[in-house]
């Protein structure tokens, strides 16, 4: 997974174009109904469990998962009730199919509905008419929300939100998130990894038009802010992945 994070950081960072593409989501069956979700309970579980390379035999700007994932629940637990990897074949036409693959029994065997025990967090779910598109991430509006806590796999709560009402609830987290050692640990992550790359701080380099002589610490500084805001735009893109509670907390 670490993989994932350092194509998205060195796209982000290098191209905001490139970055801003819209994900597939992953779904949950409620009922009669399949909703789609701003979220990916998966994800944690295969910082762990890594899916093994031969599963996943693509991987596209609008999936970088690499997998769509439904879910359920089972007297109140969240379980896996199917995974897909997802293939890109052309017709006899040239024109692109998309085909679905099952890799649920490779990847937790024979046993139905695989547990989510591991999962604390939000079940993001939209509904209606898109509000505000916007290609990128899980960051489209739509005119309702329901949020469902997660705790250990099993359900907490849920509360309904309007699209003004959510968005200041993920503005509100936001700020508490960024007072949090997680984030501040995920920024240095991020800027580490951006300098691994073969061009660090290539994309970030503030050029001075007219200026004979470069004042090399007041382009440190600004080059370190833009750095800074880039990544503050992206934890907030993907800001799904670390909120856990319907309230937000006060410390």
């Amino acid at each position: 997974m670490r993989f994932f994070k350092l194509l998205l950081v060195i796209i982000f960072l290098g191209s905001t174009k490139l970055f801003a593409t819209g994900q597939v989501p992953d779904y949950l069956i409620i009922e009669k109904d399949t909703l789609f979700i701003q979220s990916n309970p998966l994800e944690e579980y295969f910082k762990n469990h890594p899916i093994p390379d031969n599963l996943i035999t693509s991987l596209s700007s609008a999936n970088w998962r690499g997998y769509v994932a439904y879910f359920k629940f089972v007297a109140g637990k969240l379980v896996v009730e199917n995974i897909y990897k997802e293939d890109f074949k052309e017709d006899s036409n040239g024109k692109t199919q998309f085909i679905k693959t099952s890799i649920y029994k490779d990847i937790f065997g024979a046993k139905l509905n695989f547990p989510c025990d591991f999962y604390s967090g939000l079940l993001i779910c939209p509904s209606g008419d898109v509000v505000k598109y916007v290609h990128m991430g899980y960051s489209s509006l739509y005119q309702n929300y329901n949020l469902i806590e997660i705790k250990n796999g099993s359900t907490i709560k849920s509360k309904k939100f309007t699209t003004e009402e959510f968005q200041k609830f993920k503005m509100d987290y936001f700020n508490y998130y960024k007072k949090t050692e997680e984030y501040k640990a995920k920024v240095k992550e991020f800027k580490e990894m951006e300098q691994e790359t073969d061009y660090p701080g290539s994309s970030l380099r503030v050029v001075h038009p007219g200026i004979g002589k470069e004042n090399k610490s007041l382009t440190k500084k600004e080059t370190e802010f833009k750095a800074d805001k880039f990544i503050e735009s992206f934890m907030f893109v993907y800001l799904s992945d670390y909120m856990k509670t319907i309230e937000v907390p006060n410390n």
